[in-house]
């Protein structure tokens, strides 16, 4: 099982926030580095203190986050899922937490389209589920300079992202899609 520690730096200009935080990420059996990144690329979107990697759940949820912000009262306010994520899962985790904004990272922007449309009709409430993609080939570069230690500067600013990681500075466009029932 392979492990990253990730020294995340933040700077969020819309939100006028710049935070950092450490992380440890690991390459879990089913798992490859496209995951990772996605999961530290949503770590610096939806940046906040509360908000847990690969937590677990209660032992009625058959479903489980790659990250999640829970409101003071316990309830998922933010149920991210980096990857690959079943349609029927996506219905069941909208539905069964109906105030919950949920997130839907993808590496590319095409596989963000391909999946909000394989759920129009299928996903009770898909208004809830926001759909994230970026530049072809980005993730997969920004994970080529990963390996055991890593600072990772991610600098947003309206749709732009950049990263700075490894020595190798890249950079995408934040593709967000928003279906409609």
């Amino acid at each position: 099982m392979a492990r990253l520690n990730v020294d995340l730096s933040v700077n969020d200009y819309d939100r006028n926030l710049f935070e950092v935080r450490k992380l440890v990420l690991e390459l879990r059996e089913n798992e490859g580095m496209r995951h990772l990144v996605l999961k530290i690329l949503a770590m610096a979107l939806f940046f906040d203190r509360k908000l847990q990697v690969e937590p677990g759940m209660d032992d009625d949820e058959r479903f489980e986050p790659d990250l999640l912000l829970r409101s003071d009262d316990y309830r998922p306010l933010l149920w991210v899922e980096c990857g690959q994520c079943r349609v029927q899962k996506l219905d069941k985790v909208t539905f069964r937490h109906y105030d919950a904004k949920v997130v839907m990272m993808k590496a590319t922007e095409r596989e963000a389209r391909d999946i909000a449309t394989r759920c129009k009709g299928e996903v009770r409430r898909i208004q809830a589920i926001e759909f994230i993609g970026f530049d072809p080939g980005f993730v997969e570069a920004l994970g080529e300079t990963l390996m055991g230690r890593n600072d990772i500067i991610v600098i947003i600013s309206g749709q732009d992202l950049q990263v700075v990681a490894g020595g190798t500075t890249l950079q995408s466009r934040i593709h967000r899609i928003h279906e409609t029932p």
